[in-house]
């Protein structure tokens, strides 16, 4: 009766242990994905500062320059807010992660208890059909000796 009840809440546990599990899964997939545009603003950035200063080779004029100048501007300040959305992510990911794991823990804990139940309940079952045994045995030498023996 006590193994079905923790059956039933073992069950339970690990339906909120798979559902945790896949919050984990989307939080981490959403980090990988601003972590993939964070890295793809550094990289434009990267890449229009060269463009920039290739084609600055040849001379800029001062409306071209400050243009230039303006653009890294708002990719600086992109870069920056994808940083904060990235640690923001990363921070979510690290939490669902240990949420899981302490579901996990917590399910794994209650399997370690049934199963030490069920060890103690085998323990006591083999203990009393010992005891039964030897009642047996000692009831059928007490009689054996009481009988008068034929020779």
């Amino acid at each position: 009766m006590i193994n079905q009840r923790f059956a039933m809440l073992i069950k339970i546990q690990q339906e909120r242990e798979e559902k945790l599990q896949a919050h984990f899964v989307k939080a981490q997939q959403f980090y990988q994905q601003a972590e993939q545009k964070y890295q793809g603003l550094a990289d434009y950035r990267t890449d229009y500062i060269q463009q920039s200063q290739q084609q600055g080779a040849a001379g800029l004029q001062s409306r071209q320059y400050t243009q230039f100048i303006s653009f890294i501007g708002k990719l600086d300040q992109a870069i920056q807010q994808q940083g904060r959305a990235l640690q923001q992510a990363k921070a979510a990911a690290e939490q669902r992660k240990q949420s899981w794991l302490a579901m996990q823990k917590k399910r794994k804990a209650m399997e370690l208890l049934v199963q030490r139940g069920e060890q103690a309940e085998l323990l006591k079952q083999l203990k009393q059909e010992q005891k039964n045994a030897d009642e047996y045995a000692s009831q059928q030498f007490m009689r054996s000796r009481n009988e008068p023996q034929m020779y």
